[in-house]
């Protein structure tokens, strides 16, 4: 079990034997409820010192049995789903989507679309082009964090290889409803835009895919390990090592970053064992620390389910072409 890092400059906490003394930062892991209890900070260091360690645990109880269920339960789930019910994402701060975007008009052969999310109703661009009276379909997460034309132009590659295309725009982003969670309610976003496109006149519904690029690949690879209406998931110069990658951004991060649920519900290495449709990734060849930790990825999911990482000639957008050719062979591989 794993409970959250508790900062503060001024707290103490108890151990077994009655002695309390101060600690910055307590990182409780691995530990049982009663040792979570005995190391729960109390904020007055001196009266803490006249306590005996049976009145800290009656103090502190209450609390410290909330948090160390939460986090047991995150914990403890085999799954990104069990995990995500158990824990649902608390944001410090409630923001728009950190990337600037300006308007950009619908693209010619594509027409904007509502679609649900929970309760947020959002955008998205669906190409007109019907391939076929019935027709396979995929769902393509952009990257960064705002959506334009740009992305539209490199979802044309899947239109022209016979697909209906769904392009979504997430929560908080492009000035859609809800807040920026950073990979959080994103993901049910992600899925949604399938459920979405499974109910469009001339798509299979038993065909439909998701592919994304850099943000989106990252978040194709947490589709892939949720229950959703995809045959398949693409991930290209997505990054399983996420909370590494998020981690580097601490400015733009709306959530604690230091809650270990906060991280748990975003980390795919915690859930390989879950990954439920052919997972496909690609990684950039100049990329080496990405290329290394996504091959181990997939390499640990092929235990229980099915991955194949290829390494791609080229940088995180010259990859992105040859990537789309690779994954539509590999979904049309697909029985």
């Amino acid at each position: 079990m794993t409970v959250r890092d508790f900062p503060s400059s001024a707290t103490c906490y108890a151990e077994p034997n009655g002695r309390v003394r101060p600690k910055a930062v307590a990182r409780l892991e691995n530990s049982t409820l009663d040792e979570t209890v005995s190391a729960f900070p109390v904020t007055i260091c001196a009266r803490a010192r006249r306590m005996t360690y049976e009145i800290l645990k009656i103090r502190c109880a209450a609390t410290a049995i909330v948090l160390a269920l939460a986090a047991a339960m995150t914990a403890n789930a085999a799954t990104l789903m069990e995990a995500r019910k158990a824990y649902s994402t608390h944001l410090v701060v409630s923001v728009k989507a950190p990337q600037e975007y300006a308007y950009s008009s619908v693209p010619n052969g594509a027409q904007e679309v509502t679609y649900a999310s929970g309760a947020l109703r959002l955008k998205g661009w669906l190409s007109t082009a019907r391939p076929g009276k019935v027709s396979p379909a995929i769902v393509f997460l952009h990257g960064g964090f705002a959506m334009d034309a740009g992305d539209w132009a490199v979802g044309q590659q899947l239109v022209k290889e016979g697909y209906i295309v769904f392009m979504p725009q997430l929560r908080a982003e492009n000035g859609n409803a809800g807040s920026f969670e950073m990979f959080g309610g994103e993901v049910d976003d992600a899925i949604a835009a399938g459920v979405y496109l499974q109910g469009v006149p001339g798509v299979d519904p038993k065909r439909v895919y998701v592919v994304g690029h850099s943000v989106g690949g990252s978040l194709a690879i947490l589709a892939a390990q949720m229950p959703s209406p995809y045959k398949a998931s693409a991930s290209l110069s997505g990054f399983a090592r996420l909370t590494e990658w998020i981690d580097h951004f601490p400015r733009i991060v709306p959530f604690d970053l230091k809650n270990a649920n906060e991280r748990a519900i975003r980390d795919p290495y915690l859930y390989v064992t879950s990954v439920q449709v052919p997972l496909f990734m690609f990684t950039e060849v100049a990329n080496s620390y990405a290329v290394e930790a996504n091959e181990t990825f997939c390499q640990t999911v092929n235990e229980t389910s099915s991955c194949r990482h290829t390494v791609i000639k080229g940088d995180h957008q010259t990859m992105i072409e040859p990537a789309i050719r690779a994954t539509v062979a590999q979904f049309r591989s697909l029985p």
